[in-house]
């Protein structure tokens, strides 16, 4: 059975949809507060967390932050009632598996987290949007002369310095607060950006286009 733990402070918010995840067979431990929700992180093993954003003390970005130094392959959903377009990005560079709206019909609610579970990313419409908008935004149309976009984020660049250091995936994603399959993914795709096969090629590109200095 997935034991999923559930944090609100809003306590007729948190007993409803508990009971809710209890009814779809999920086992369902709860928390009211981010600091009560880590003590229960070094008691209990969880399949899922679910987080809302606005929480005493210590705020979601800070709890998932909690959740992934402790276990840095978990699963993390992000469930709020507020517009979080702004905080988007952070997000998913913490490493968040999805981001649901408190709105969701139970049906919709249930499968979402049913994909989370399967290692599959769950965003509203409109934040995937944004994303895409953003990749367009911020990508250079020209590429050097080896294939590579000239524009990196700020969080590629780092993946890429650090790589550049000698660090494995695992020693990244502790680094970042990232989860070490998000880590993975973004590597894929800064390789892809770069137009390069392997570590070794990509710190070469990132000298080449002065991402990188020799001294590293």
């Amino acid at each position: 059975m997935t034991h999923i733990l559930l944090v609100d402070d809003h306590r007729t918010f948190l007993a409803g949809t508990a009971i809710i995840l209890e009814k779809n067979g999920f086992r369902v431990t709860t928390a009211s507060s981010g600091a009560f929700a880590v003590d229960l992180m070094e008691q209990s093993v969880f399949d899922l967390f679910v987080f809302d954003l606005k929480l005493p003390e210590m705020n979601g970005f800070e709890l998932t932050e909690a959740a992934l130094q402790r276990h840095p392959e978990a699963t993390i959903v992000i469930l709020t009632g507020e517009d979080i377009s702004e905080h988007y990005d952070r997000l998913i560079e913490i490493g968040v598996t999805g981001i649901l709206e408190k709105s969701l019909g139970e049906r919709e609610f249930i499968a979402s987290l049913q994909l989370a579970i399967q290692q599959l990313t769950v965003l509203p419409v409109h934040l995937a949007r944004q994303l895409r908008t953003k990749e367009r935004r911020l990508s250079d149309p020209g590429v050097d002369s080896g294939g590579a976009n000239r524009t990196l984020s700020d969080k590629e660049l780092a993946v890429l310095k650090l790589i550049a250091q000698g660090h494995k995936n695992k020693d990244i994603a502790d680094r970042l607060f990232m989860s070490q399959r998000n880590v993975e993914y973004l590597i894929s795709h800064l390789f892809g950006k770069l137009g390069v096969t392997s570590r070794q090629e990509a710190v070469m590109k990132g000298i080449k286009l002065k991402w990188l200095n020799m001294d590293l």
